[in-house]
């Protein structure tokens, strides 16, 4: 079951952000498609591999830009997003979209995460999904424990965190945030952020600069 699953990266959307497609021959996941991709659909609909959901991180625009394209070429798709990031997805001003002059409004969620952590079946194993707000108020983290992968959105990145300056946005919130992440992962899972390269939970406790002047007694 483990040796399975895939994942591959594709840059989309006017900033390049990473969308990761997770798949086995049969089903797929998108996390945070920040645009359209025929390229992305013609590979599911060549290899019918289904897209059951689209998940989203949090609501700004550069990771929720294509789930429109998606949803229309795969009507069964489930959109699933953290309650509190409802708002951004059908709000153009929040999900800053206007700043793009083409304001933009997202199909509405069918599921939405509601507790500090909520585990949910996909590819017939267990995800946790971790509330981490800072970066948005409904930013959230993925975690595939049994294979030490963690989808982090932009509450973390290689060497730096996500932006707080931003509606909704907490300093605060995020050190909280990052606190969980670093104590609850092993140094060995692998963090896929929403830019720039992969990293690890152990790197960024030895080289990311936030962590080492903010948080304390993360080991």
């Amino acid at each position: 079951m483990i040796g399975e699953l895939k994942i591959e990266t594709y840059a989309l959307g006017d900033l390049m952000t990473n969308c990761y497609l997770l798949y086995n021959d049969k089903e797929a996941i998108l996390i945070d498609p920040g645009g359209s991709s025929p390229e992305l659909a013609m590979r599911l609909t060549k290899h019918q591999i289904e897209l059951r959901y689209i998940i989203n991180t949090h609501g700004h625009i550069d990771h929720i830009g294509g789930n429109t394209f998606f949803k229309k070429l795969f009507s069964s798709a489930k959109i699933i997003v953290y309650e509190a990031e409802m708002i951004y997805l059908t709000h153009p001003e929040l999900n800053l979209s206007t700043e793009l002059l083409q304001p933009y409004i997202s199909p509405e969620p069918d599921i939405l995460i509601r507790g500090k952590k909520e585990l949910f079946d996909l590819f017939g194993e267990d995800v946790t999904f971790f509330h981490t707000p800072g970066h948005t108020p409904g930013s959230m983290c993925l975690s595939f424990a049994s294979r030490q992968w963690l989808f982090c959105g932009d509450t973390l990145f290689a060497g730096s965190i996500g932006r707080t300056d931003l509606p909704g946005g907490s300093f605060n919130d995020i050190l909280e945030s990052l606190t969980i992440v670093m104590k609850n992962f092993p140094d060995e899972t692998v963090l896929y952020p929403g830019h720039g390269p992969e990293t690890t939970i152990g790197s960024e406790k030895r080289m990311n600069p936030y962590i080492l002047e903010y948080l304390s007694e993360i080991d």
